[in-house]
């Protein structure tokens, strides 16, 4: 099939679109603020955006942050997305775009796009870690991204990593309140409740400046992000694992870090 397609990413802190061509060149991409809150407006402006794109797209490609059903394209309660719960995201896309839609979990479609598109492309067993807003798994086993028999993808972010630690959603300790990006303030507060840095970026940046406290939050976060690597690469006998967000600002010396866990 010929034409162009259109990508759309919800995350719990950035929405954004994006006009491709099918070997993965992006042309144009568009991103804004999501209203996590309110699932009318979210959705209206990933409409809008879409709209605006060329009229040759013959595909959209959605992915977002979870619990979602693979299966059905329903959003389901997502802590990081509250106004979407039980939006019938595939459906409704399909009616207002006229064109075939398919939505993934966010992980799920990362994990995707490295194996079509990326370093380690036609591996046959890869595991895709957001490390963003949330920490959430993708995998991808003989070229087909896997979900439960639910049609979730694997929440790994709701693993318990230590009996105790910062509450995320209702679970202290789990993976998610250590290895994603914006758990690194909290855990710099734990030890200091006069830290006032917001993002896992800014933390990152006073650390490499030799703040502490910043220092230790992301050795947490290391501990963390290391534990669920290995995790799944016992589990699963896979043969790459991708760190998402933090690896983009943290490079390679993180990586490294994780790496030795």
């Amino acid at each position: 099939m010929n034409g162009l397609l259109a990508g759309v990413n919800v995350g719990g802190t950035t929405t954004s679109v994006v006009l491709g061509t099918r070997d993965g060149t992006i042309l144009e991409r568009h991103a804004w603020p999501t209203q996590a809150n309110d699932g009318a407006a979210l959705y209206a402006a990933v409409v809008d955006a879409l709209r605006a794109l060329s009229s040759d797209v013959t595909a959209v490609g959605v992915a977002i942050g979870g619990p979602m059903d693979a299966r059905t394209g329903i959003v389901i309660a997502p802590p990081h997305l509250p106004g979407m719960h039980g939006f019938p995201l595939r459906e409704r896309l399909r009616a207002d775009m006229a064109r075939p839609v398919t939505v993934h979990h966010d992980a799920a479609a990362c994990a995707l796009a490295e194996v079509r598109w990326g370093a380690d492309r036609g591996v046959g067993g890869l595991a895709y870690l957001t490390c963003g807003t949330g920490f959430g798994a993708g995998l991808v086993i003989d070229g087909r991204a896997r979900y439960g028999s639910q049609g979730f993808s694997p929440e790994i972010g709701h693993v318990r990593f230590r009996d105790d630690g910062p509450d995320v959603f209702g679970k202290p300790g789990s993976f998610e309140s250590y290895g994603a990006a914006s758990a690194l303030p909290k855990l710099a507060r734990r030890r200091d409740p006069s830290f006032d840095a917001r993002t896992g970026e800014e933390v990152a940046r006073r650390a490499a400046a030799g703040d502490p406290i910043a220092q230790a939050a992301i050795a947490d976060n290391v501990e963390a992000v290391g534990a669920a690597c290995a995790l799944l690469a016992d589990l699963l006998v896979l043969d790459v694992i991708v760190l998402g967000s933090l690896a983009t600002y943290m490079g390679e010396p993180w990586i490294a870090r994780v790496h030795d866990v």
